[in-house]
């Protein structure tokens, strides 16, 4: 546990040092993981769907603030539906509209949890962000998340019948028609609405818990949330006659928590044996204060004791020679006299 301290420490001093260079570096990742994703999953468009591009919007990203990613990420949905159809277009743009309007009302500061939502849920790890986004942010962080789940959802249906749009687009079916597949992919999607309450629920649980004035009030809300979210989606499943998810639904469970407990670590990690209660009062309450110490590493202090400046004076003597200058052997009776205030005859030797 100490080599483990030890680790945490040195990482938060290597990230307050070079923090500066190091988020725009995160931001660049998950930029690029954004934009290469929706390249794969949609794609339409040709033009802009390719590596160099990704690599150029991902750089844009790094150097500009967090929302100016989801817009840029929003504006290449919007270019690949149009690729696909005008209606789906629409209906998108409509979506997002909704979406940006709920998210910067509420969670403005939570962009980074609308990007990662739909990102985690390709790698079937979503079970982490309403855990994770209650542990270290508000309660309406929630909103990133719901706001990043309805996206996901929305884009896989417009994936799954991508060719049932371009089939309706190509024999001219009417607008009305592709404006009812696509809103379908909404308002029909019954394991959406599923997840997000689930996830609301996750979230709103979570942050009560660890907000409680109990010992190890974290892991209690990560097993919490870990819990509804297994049986409230299991149980989700099973009545929706929605199949193949039940093993990816505790696989990400699993993952998720150990994420969940390696964020704790990190930011929460207290040594509730050394539990300390004050009271005390002034003339209009009575105060009840309760502390719970961090675990740090103890950092040994080293006192280092400097006698006489000799750095400067032993570089102008060779101590390499066997004899002396009278001028050197003065300033090496002075070097040796300082720090002891001695007179400097009583180094003098009768020749």
């Amino acid at each position: 546990m100490t080599k483990l301290l030890e680790i945490k420490d040195q990482l938060i001093r290597f990230y307050s040092k070079y923090e500066t260079y190091l988020y725009p570096v995160v931001k660049f990742i998950v930029a690029l993981i954004l934009f290469t994703s929706i390249n794969t999953y949609l794609g339409y468009m040709t033009k802009i769907s390719s590596l160099p591009v990704a690599l150029i919007l991902s750089l844009v990203c790094a150097i500009l603030p967090t929302n100016a990613m989801i817009w840029l990420g929003a504006a290449v949905i919007l270019a690949d539906m149009y690729a696909l159809s005008l209606e789906v277009m629409l209906t998108t743009f409509v979506l997002f509209a909704a979406l940006f309007f709920l998210y910067f009302r509420f969670a403005p500061k939570d962009g980074m949890a609308v990007l990662l939502t739909p990102i985690c849920f390709r790698f079937h790890i979503p079970y982490v962000m309403p855990v994770g986004c209650s542990l270290l942010r508000s309660a309406y962080s929630v909103i990133a998340v719901v706001c990043g789940t309805v996206v996901f959802y929305f884009l896989e249906g417009i994936h799954r019948n991508a060719a049932t749009l371009m089939g309706a687009a190509s024999e001219g079916m009417e607008a009305s028609a592709k404006f009812g597949i696509s809103v379908g992919q909404l308002l029909g999607n019954k394991e959406m609405f599923l997840t997000v309450a689930i996830f609301v629920i996750t979230a709103i649980v979570v942050y009560i818990v660890r907000r409680m004035d109990v010992d190890y009030a974290w892991t209690l809300a990560i097993i919490s949330g870990a819990l509804i979210e297994i049986a409230g989606l299991f149980v989700g499943f099973l009545v929706l006659n929605i199949s193949g998810r039940t093993v990816w639904l505790l696989i990400g469970s699993v993952v998720s928590m150990l994420i969940e407990f390696i964020l704790q670590f990190l930011f929460m990690n207290l040594d509730y044996a050394r539990t300390e209660r004050v009271q005390f009062e002034d003339d209009d309450y009575y105060y009840y204060v309760k502390a719970v110490p961090k675990k740090m590493v103890a950092v040994r202090e080293v006192t280092v004791k400097h006698f006489g400046n000799t750095a400067s004076m032993g570089k102008r003597i060779d101590h390499a020679k066997t004899q002396l200058t009278p001028e050197e052997e003065e300033m090496g009776k002075k070097v040796i006299s300082k720090p002891i205030d001695l007179d400097d005859d009583w180094l003098k030797i009768d020749r």
